[in-house]
């Protein structure tokens, strides 16, 4: 019993892979900005959908759960490089007072995520890097449109404070 269970969840895993892994692998890319790490990530959370393919959900809302899963990843590593560089380097100094300005640049946004929770993190990422809607957004991370608005505008009032405190 327990072999063709094991079976049934490596062959959904495969077909998740074949259906989605291109689509993983490209949104890792846009976040990393590296192959390398993009690879790594995709088979990071391919691994992290096998451990919890108990959880998963049905095909129409598997690419929004796996997603998910990869923007958090992703999000992570991007925060580790932050806390590396910051401990390294220092934070430079935001470019400009304007905060969409400043929002537009990848790597104060990349300080920013790495200083608030996910929940803000994922959402802001989403519109400010990828350029999603705000029912875009919705949609990937299964929450309500006025979620998203509320959680944007936490985001750009700790980003607010933290520039105010980045500048010199």
């Amino acid at each position: 019993m327990r072999e063709t269970a094991t079976t049934l969840a490596s062959s959904e895993l495969t077909s998740l892979y074949r259906q989605y892994g291109p689509y993983i692998y490209a949104r890792c890319a846009r976040l990393l900005g590296d192959r390398s790490a993009a690879e790594d990530a995709t088979q990071e959370t391919f691994m992290r959908v096998h451990r919890h393919l108990h959880k998963a959900p049905d095909h129409n809302h598997a690419l929004a759960w796996i997603y998910r899963i990869a923007t958090n990843y992703c999000l992570n590593v991007i925060r580790d490089r932050a806390l590396h560089h910051q401990i390294e380097h220092g934070i430079p100094e935001a470019d400009g007072d304007d905060l969409q300005v400043s929002l537009t640049n990848r790597d104060v946004v990349a300080r920013i995520v790495a200083r608030c929770p996910a929940k803000l993190c994922v959402p802001a990422w989403l519109h400010h890097v990828d350029g999603l809607d705000h029912g875009e957004i919705a949609r990937v991370l299964g929450i309500s449109r006025r979620t998203v608005l509320n959680r944007l505008a936490e985001f750009a009032d700790r980003s607010r404070k933290f520039l105010a405190r980045s500048e010199p």
